[in-house]
């Protein structure tokens, strides 16, 4: 009897969560308009929330701008913020008056945010030179705030788009770097990939032996594009994450750990896709004479040994062998 997998098979649309916070009027808004375009637009007290979605190297971050004035601090900020991957905090360079205040609630908001969850704190320096003496005395107000370390630190400007892509590297890379350390593990990965003797597969498994039994198959298998299209799906499966993704060439699967919070989707999704492109460039190096031991080496090194994000800290199992009933 096959398998009936009724509600239990969803699609996702979450994306990695940041919040942006900071007193009014300290042009969280400005600063958002700016990662999103490279005009600048006309921006208004923020009422409440604004919710945008910024694409950084094929992640999907979705970006919400906590209203600063006070009544919104003290009835919203806590409720995003500890539901966030990671926290912008925005203080006014220029608005010395307020950095005491400023401080108050960022001593508030790393009580609210999720443990070992990135923090950023964005210097707005606006249109103005600041000295770097005051940067540096802004920064270390705020990197020795609270018992959190690792607190990033810069001065930024919307006018002048000063460190915008700082801090658009920062969102991509530092949430990636967290994301993979706290706890996105892969119990399962396997790849079909296409070589002149037929379809190579590749398995990589924890060592627990009933994961296979639990209803994954026949729902993974091969699954090519056509042609020079792609293809990149997500499902869930009970307290499991599942990814696939496909060139006309390669296709892959990875099997998450399984977990009550679902996060890092696009993270994983992004990861497969690098992998096929990684498998891509291994094709054109060794040309059509690309063989099963040629993919045994560079798999183990790719996958295993780099930890590319195979995270679990048993030695995984790797298994290899040519498909027989493809054709």
């Amino acid at each position: 009897m096959e398998p009936n997998y009724g509600n239990d098979w969803t699609l996702s649309s979450r994306d990695l969560t940041v919040s942006v916070a900071g007193l009014d009027g300290v042009g969280k808004t400005l600063i958002i308009n700016k990662l999103l375009h490279e005009e600048i637009h006309e921006t208004y007290a923020t009422f409440g929330i604004n919710q945008e979605i910024i694409k950084i190297d094929g992640l999907r971050l979705g970006l919400t701008d906590l209203g600063g004035q006070e009544p919104f601090r003290k009835s919203l900020w806590e409720s995003y913020i500890s539901k966030s991957d990671a926290l912008i905090y925005v203080v006014d360079a220029t608005n010395e008056e307020r950095i005491d205040e400023s401080k108050t609630w960022f001593v508030r908001a790393l009580k609210w945010i999720k443990k070992q969850s990135p923090v950023l704190v964005l210097i707005n320096t606006w249109d103005r030179s600041i000295d770097s003496k005051t940067i540096q005395s802004i920064s270390k107000i705020f990197q020795t705030t609270g018992n959190i370390s690792g607190i990033e630190c810069f001065s930024i400007s919307p006018i002048t788009g000063k460190n915008i892509k700082k801090t658009v590297d920062w969102l991509a890379n530092t949430i990636i770097e967290n994301l993979i350390s706290v706890g996105i593990a892969v119990d399962y990965f396997v790849a079909y990939i296409k070589t002149e003797q037929g379809i190579v597969e590749a398995r990589i498994r924890s060592p627990e032996p009933t994961l296979i039994d639990k209803g994954l198959y026949p729902v993974i298998r091969y699954k090519f594009a056509d042609g020079d299209e792609s293809i990149l799906e997500y499902m869930r499966f009970k307290s499991r994450q599942i990814v696939m993704a496909a060139d006309s060439q390669t296709s892959c699967w990875l099997v998450t750990t399984e977990s009550k919070d679902f996060k890092g989707t696009n993270l994983l999704m992004k990861l497969l896709t690098e992998f096929v492109k990684e498998i891509h460039g291994l094709r054109t190096e060794k040309g059509k004479h690309l063989s099963e031991s040629d993919l045994t080496s560079y798999l183990i090194k790719y996958m295993i040994d780099k930890q590319s994000f195979w995270s679990v800290k048993e030695q995984p199992m790797f298994e290899i062998s040519m498909v027989d009933d493809y054709f």
